[in-house]
């Protein structure tokens, strides 16, 4: 369709995506737990940049559709009260994090590096200590446009529908929480 923005995991068994006028911010994290993330799981590790970043446009959940493969889509979680990181199951490809409860309308796809289809890169983030030659930029701005986004979508119900959970509000799939072992394996 040429109103939407289509991504796939790297095996093409998950196939997504993200609605061409989503308004989002689209950023690049270098926090611990992004990385950590990325290289728990079987492929995420391409989805780091060369600088460690996670390239991240974050929107509201109804702005994605799963067109093919949502039965190989689960979370995991690097923590008990982490948030939940969803991924294809098929070939370990990250596709989004999201809050552990739909209430807050809340979504921050992960991004092939490089992609131009989001608009340009208005922030770097959590740069201090795994990316240090990097200069922070539009943190804040980055947040506000979070918090403007979410209350738009509890304000107007936009938000209300998410691809990751179910009516009952709980995940679609149950999140697999990772050891402190294997987060420890994990780090950067």
């Amino acid at each position: 369709m040429a109103d939407t923005r289509k991504l796939e995991c790297t095996c093409g068994e998950v196939q997504w995506s993200i609605a061409a006028q989503a308004r989002g911010t689209h950023l690049l994290c270098y926090c611990e737990d992004c990385q950590t993330y990325a290289r728990a799981l079987d492929n995420g590790a391409s989805r780091l940049d060369s600088d460690g970043a996670t390239e991240i446009f974050q929107t509201l959940p109804d702005n994605i559709r799963f067109e093919k493969g949502i039965d190989h889509v689960a979370p995991l979680r690097l923590s008990p009260k982490g948030i939940l990181r969803w991924h294809a199951t098929c070939c370990g490809t990250p596709i989004a994090n999201t809050l552990p409860k739909p209430g807050i309308p809340f979504v921050g796809a992960v991004l092939p590096p490089g992609i131009k289809r989001y608009g340009p890169i208005t922030a770097r983030l959590s740069t201090i200590g795994t990316a240090p030659h990097i200069k922070e930029t539009g943190v804040l701005n980055a947040q506000m446009s979070v918090i403007g986004r979410m209350l738009r979508g509890l304000v107007t119900g936009a938000g209300r529908k998410s691809p990751f959970f179910g009516k009952d509000g709980a995940p679609i799939t149950a999140p697999r929480v990772m050891s402190l072992a294997e987060r420890n394996a994990a780090r950067p």
